[in-house]
């Protein structure tokens, strides 16, 4: 009686280790791959949110080219604008000089993919942002200004309002990648200040238009610095396996 219960002991015994053994065998399996997943997600979730922020900042680089095409084509601003092109081209000083002096040039931003890669990615993750701080003002002083003026299109009210409306949104999307990006990123809130408000809202016509012209132009291109800048960044995020791509090389030479 006592062999067959040892007998029995032994087999439940062995019963019980088995089980034990491929429970733990079990969580074993079953904790890797949510380990893994968890990890391939999170980098999933980082590289949507740069596609994200590339598409929008895509997006405003349109409208805003939309923008300068209306102002140019519609009747409300096209004579003067055209007549500010003309001079451009002619090498006007005046205008050239307005041109040549957007308010968020004293950022010395880069214009090649060697002098991106001089700057560390907290630094350029704060010129990012210090560009799009930088237009909160103009685009909302934009807006209030051609409402007043007689004759404005909708379809550039429409489209500077839109920017200004995306741009605050870039701005939150920006703030989630830098959190992302190591070596102690530090929000630096200092941005270049806008300061010709009082042309915007000159009497003169031509002193109004013109500063409307320098706006559209100054907006189109600091929008396509960040959609260039955005590309430039994800790509060293994820060291850089992405650069090879020629639409992710910076270059507004």
């Amino acid at each position: 009686m006592n062999g067959s219960q040892n007998s029995c002991f032994s087999v439940s015994g062995a019963l019980q280790i088995l089980l034990v053994s491929n429970l733990l065998l079990w969580e074993n399996v079953v904790s890797v791959p949510t380990n893994g997943s968890g990890s391939g997600a999170s980098e999933m979730l980082t590289e949507d949110l740069f596609d994200d922020a590339i598409i929008l900042s895509q997006h405003i680089n349109g409208l805003a080219i939309e923008t300068r095409r209306i102002f140019l084509s519609n009747n409300f601003s096209s004579d003067m604008f055209i007549t500010f092109t003309l001079q451009f081209n002619r090498h006007d000083e005046f205008v050239v000089n307005g041109l040549n002096s957007c308010h968020t040039l004293p950022l010395k931003t880069p214009k090649t993919e060697k002098e991106a890669k001089r700057i560390s990615l907290p630094d350029f993750v704060n010129m990012i942002l210090s560009i799009l701080r930088a237009w909160d003002k103009p685009l909302h002083h934009m807006e209030t200004e051609l409402k007043s003026m007689p004759g404005a299109p909708f379809a550039i009210l429409a489209r500077v309002k839109d920017i200004e409306v995306k741009n605050k949104i870039l701005l939150d999307r920006i703030m989630k990648i830098a959190k992302k990006v190591k070596y102690g990123f530090e929000e630096n809130e200092v941005y270049p200040a806008w300061s010709e408000l009082a042309s915007l809202q000159s009497a003169n016509e031509e002193s109004r238009f013109f500063a409307l012209y320098k706006l559209s132009y100054c907006l189109f291109v600091d929008t396509d610095k960040v959609e260039h800048y955005l590309k430039h960044l994800k790509c060293r995020y994820f060291d850089g396996y992405m650069c090879q791509d020629s639409v992710n090389q910076i270059n507004l030479q």
